[in-house]
């Protein structure tokens, strides 16, 4: 009998609940249907002939949000053009709201943001905190297309990259708008999306964007360069032919050791064109240690003649090879000074500047390897 009784409260509680959800969700309905009527009536008065009563129609269908937003979007197709005109602003705007009710939310870890496009790759690549999110908020805000984009395949990437770098460019040049971090940071995950290949005139500005001050400054800053230079990391070894040489001086300038991943195959490689090469020679001796010096002993019989400058009615001139044994002295810790490179100016982003090696005779060139010889053999050589 207790059994039977404690059954049976259980089966009404059921039944009570069951109708305390029916009634909730009638109420709800109930309460979505006067919200649409209330926003097709001011819909109607969004066209009325006071201006007064156009504009309250419209404070109140801004106030009411995605709550208002069947009844206005039906009011896009009405005949009359004002109510046509002030349903797409009242649209913009309540838009614009709600994206940002979610990046809020988004950022302050109140939802898991999988309405946002492309983050759950961003996630998989970089991870979940307080810094990543702020980061790919700034990047939603700025380039929402393009993550769009990124979300939906490597097809449409390239493409919509290129258009949207044009269009930076633009901005840049014609109203001196400086490119936002936000728009760099999402360039750069789309370059390192898979399949994606960016045209050289696009990947020439995305270094562009890399080296503005708003990027620089985000690299030096904790908070964001976590991301950042594994993102930048990630492009430098993808690149290849002229744009590996700018995504070098970038992986310099950064003190990315990912730099030597495309100055190796570059110097493994003979065929690349010279000004490439002597900037894989640079990025060697920036970023590596000893352990690449039979790299760049394997050029010294190079004779590609890269500059010649005239100093005091003296000609000077560079070859690759002056230019491989400077990085090979500098990776083995001696002075290109005494070795010969009197001119030598060092600098601390490039390691040296390229206008002052060479030498002014073919004498002074054999006598610098000359006494590299002589070291690499052990005899005493200042450093």
């Amino acid at each position: 009998m207790k059994r039977d009784a404690a059954f049976a409260l259980l089966v009404l509680a059921a039944v009570a609940g069951g109708s305390v959800r029916l009634a909730a969700a009638q109420d709800e309905r109930t309460e979505a249907q006067e919200r649409h009527t209330e926003a097709a009536r001011l819909v109607e008065q969004l066209g009325a002939e006071e201006f007064s009563l156009r504009e309250r129609a419209t404070a109140r269908l801004i106030e009411m949000g995605v709550a208002a937003r069947l009844a206005v979007e039906a009011g896009r197709t009405h005949p009359d053009r004002e109510i046509r005109y002030r349903c797409e602003r009242v649209l913009q705007i309540v838009g614009e709201m709600d994206f940002q009710r979610r990046l809020d939310a988004f950022t302050a870890g109140r939802s898991e943001g999988s309405d946002l496009p492309a983050w759950r790759r961003f996630r998989s690549l970089y991870g979940d905190d307080g810094d990543i999110r702020r980061l790919f908020a700034e990047m939603q805000q700025a380039e929402a297309d393009l993550l769009n984009a990124v979300e939906h395949g490597p097809q449409g990437v390239a493409r919509a990259a290129e258009a949207r770098t044009m269009q930076l460019q633009l901005s840049q040049r014609q109203a001196g708008e400086a490119t936002s971090l936000g728009s760099i940071a999402t360039l750069l995950f789309a370059a390192v999306s898979d399949d994606v290949n960016l045209g050289l005139q696009t990947s020439y500005t995305l270094v562009n964007f890399c080296n503005q001050a708003t990027f620089v400054a985000a690299m030096n800053d904790p908070e964001k360069s976590k991301v950042l230079r594994k993102m930048l990391c990630e492009w430098i070894k993808r690149s290849d032919g002229v744009v590996a040489q700018q995504s070098m001086f970038l992986a310099m300038r950064h003190d990315l050791k990912e730099g030597l991943i495309p100055a190796t195959r570059i110097l493994q490689n003979r065929g690349e064109q010279p000004f490439v090469r002597q900037t894989a020679m640079m990025a060697v001796a920036k970023l590596g240690d000893a352990t690449h010096v039979p790299l760049l002993e394997a050029a010294f019989q190079d004779v590609t003649r890269i500059s010649a400058h005239r100093i005091d009615n003296v000609q000077y001139e560079t070859q690759l090879r002056d230019v491989a044994l400077a990085a090979v002295l500098i990776l083995q810790k001696q002075d290109p000074k005494q070795f010969g490179f009197e001119r030598i100016q060092r600098s601390e982003s490039t390691v040296f500047n390229f206008g002052t090696l060479g030498f002014q005779n073919e004498d002074k060139r054999k006598q610098a390897f000359a006494k590299y010889q002589e070291f690499k053999a052990g005899g005493e050589q200042p450093r």
